[in-house]
Order: C-alpha cells, then structure tokens, then sequence
C-alpha cells in the first residue's frame, strides 16, 4: 500500500514539474515583447526608423525630401520613446520629439518645432504594429514661435530578439 501511494505521488510530482515546464515554455501573450528594429511610415515625416533599446526606451529618427524644381520640402524628426503601459496587444508611451523643417514644409516659415506627444500601439503581429501619437508642438521661425495640436500615424514592422529563456520559479 505505501508502495503504491508512492508511485501515485511521485506520478503526479512529476506531472506537476512537466505542466510548470511547459508553461515556462509557452510563447509571451504579449505581441510587443522582444522587438528591436521597426522600419515603416510616421506622418508627417513619412519614412521612419524605431529602435526599442530596451523593452521600455525607444529612439526614432523619421525624415523625407522631396525637391521639384524651385520647391523643396521636407522634415528631419528624432523622438524619444518611454513605454508607460504594454498589455498584450496595446502599448502607451510617451514621446519627446524635434523636428527640423526643410524648406517650405508645412507652408509656412517655421526652422523646426519640439513636441511632447503621448502614443499607443496597436500591434497586429509580433513584427507588425500600427500607431498614433497626439500632443502640443511649439513652433519656432522668422515669425515668431507658435504652438499647434501635433498628431502622427505610423506603421512599423518590427525584426524581433530572439526569445530569451525564462529563470525557472
């Protein structure tokens, strides 16, 4: 009888350590985890590069051109990224941002503005994420400085880490 209570404990011993590994070895319900590079468009800038440093820091340099004849217009971008919130399919984070206006970007003669924006994003795939930012922007040129809504949409694939291993519990 003792016996037998030790093999039906020791079964289930050992179901039990089987089940708490194959959880530990469960993919992350959480579709942000591990990103690195995300290559994509962020208006109004629209070519943009994000790299996630950490899982809470980001930097992202945005920026285009496009000259036609006597006409040039553009805007140079890098943002600072500090994730507030990651849930499994949304991420808040705030975003302190410069701008560098290249020629008649905008319509009007402004050399470049900073902002303070708060973003979420929404991520579809691991590698995949659509985003919006909202906040204030301060204006600064010949005219004087200015401030403005500032709001920007952006989609970014992501390359990812590979998953690093869990410690085991």
């Amino acid at each position: 009888m003792a016996r037998a209570l030790s093999i039906v404990l020791g079964i289930i011993l050992g179901m039990g350590g089987y089940a708490h590994a194959a959880v530990a070895q469960e993919p992350s319900p959480d579709l942000s985890q591990d990103r690195t590079l995300g290559i994509g468009l962020q208006a109004p800038c629209i070519f943009s590069f994000r790299y996630w440093l950490t899982e809470g820091f980001a930097l992202e340099l945005n920026g285009f051109v496009i000259s036609i004849g006597d006409f040039t217009s553009g805007c140079v971008a890098s943002k600072m990224l500090a994730r507030l919130a990651d849930t499994g399919v949304f991420d808040f984070y705030v975003i302190f941002e410069g701008n560098l206006h290249i020629g008649e970007y905008w319509g009007e003669p402004s050399v470049g503005d900073i902002a303070l924006k708060a973003g979420m994003e929404l991520s579809v795939l691991p590698s995949l994420a659509i985003n919006l930012e909202f906040g204030e922007a301060v204006f600064f040129g010949p005219a004087g400085v200015s401030a403005s809504p500032a709001i920007s949409l952006g989609l970014h694939y992501y390359f990812t880490r590979a998953p690093q291993p869990k410690p085991a519990e």
